[in-house]
């Protein structure tokens, strides 16, 4: 099946779906977005998902195009119409379009545009053997728990871990604290517990974060929310990242470092085990 968009209340192939010119998505990056993966054909955390959407949308007061039950029935048909044994849904709010100024009309309507594509695929060996990851600046604005479109830093220090042969950056600031990585949050494990930076303005609460938060303490695992230091992260004995596309990859190196043993450990296994 050919991947599908939805946009201008129709779905049509993915390939003939344009957006205006003065789309302020476009001109701006004034817009939001959601990304939701399928597990057996159904789509996983959605109601996570969505409540996310709207976190997102009234931080920077944009109105959502469509009431979230509307939303849900476009996914399943799409999902549906796409056939894929599992699909990548990509969901974006854009304020609209208008003649490119600053300010904006306040009766502006808003764009909706869905895609979907087969879930990406990740090599079992980077499961099995871990990954590494590079530490960069934090050079992003302060309002990290909008899932704002506007992601040039990090693309920018992606695209160095890459060229360095890594799968990730960290973003790390200028006292040292971690924050998350450009499309990951991440873990370690110092003495069987749980540290991750906390959910406050400076990171995306990642729904996949939240998931395993949630089950690792109902398994009694001690999980510890606070500010963490690349220091901290360097001894600890396992480190992963997590987010909706990849679930879990674990960690086993920072900037060349070994973290632990330099393989993926106990807890990650674990943990890796909480999806369905």
């Amino acid at each position: 099946m050919p991947e599908l968009a939805y946009l201008e209340n129709s779905f049509i192939p993915l390939a003939e779906a344009r957006v205006p010119v003065n789309d302020r998505g476009y001109l701006f990056a004034d817009g939001i977005y959601e990304v939701i993966v399928t597990r057996e054909g159904r789509p996983f955390l959605q109601p996570e998902h969505l409540a996310r959407l709207e976190h997102s949308a009234a931080g920077i007061n944009l109105r959502l195009p469509a009431p979230l039950s509307q939303l849900e029935k476009l996914i399943a048909t799409g999902i549906a119409k796409a056939g894929f044994a599992e699909t990548m849904v990509y969901l974006q709010v854009t304020r609209g379009t208008a003649p490119r100024r600053h300010d904006y009309p306040g009766d502006l309507e808003p764009n909706l545009l869905l895609t979907f594509r087969p879930r990406p695929e990740y090599p079992p060996e980077l499961g099995q053997e871990g990954i590494g990851i590079i530490t960069v600046p934090e050079i992003r604005w302060a309002r990290c728990d909008i899932k704002s479109i506007a992601l040039l830093p990090n693309v920018m220090m992606k695209q160095q871990a890459v060229e360095k042969g890594c799968r990730e950056a960290l973003f790390v600031c200028a006292d040292d604290t971690i924050r998350e990585c450009t499309a990951a949050n991440i873990f370690f494990v110092k003495n069987d517990t749980l540290f991750t930076p906390p959910a406050d303005h400076h990171i995306l609460a990642g729904i996949t974060r939240g998931f395993i938060i949630k089950q690792a303490s109902a398994r009694k695992i001690e999980v510890c929310e606070r500010k963490c230091t690349l220091e901290e992260l360097r001894e600890a004995d396992e480190a992963f990242i997590t987010s909706s596309t990849m679930d879990l990859l674990p960690v086993t190196t920072v900037d060349g470092h070994a973290i632990g043993n330099g393989r993926p450990g106990p807890l990650t296994s674990r943990i890796r085990g909480f999806f369905p």
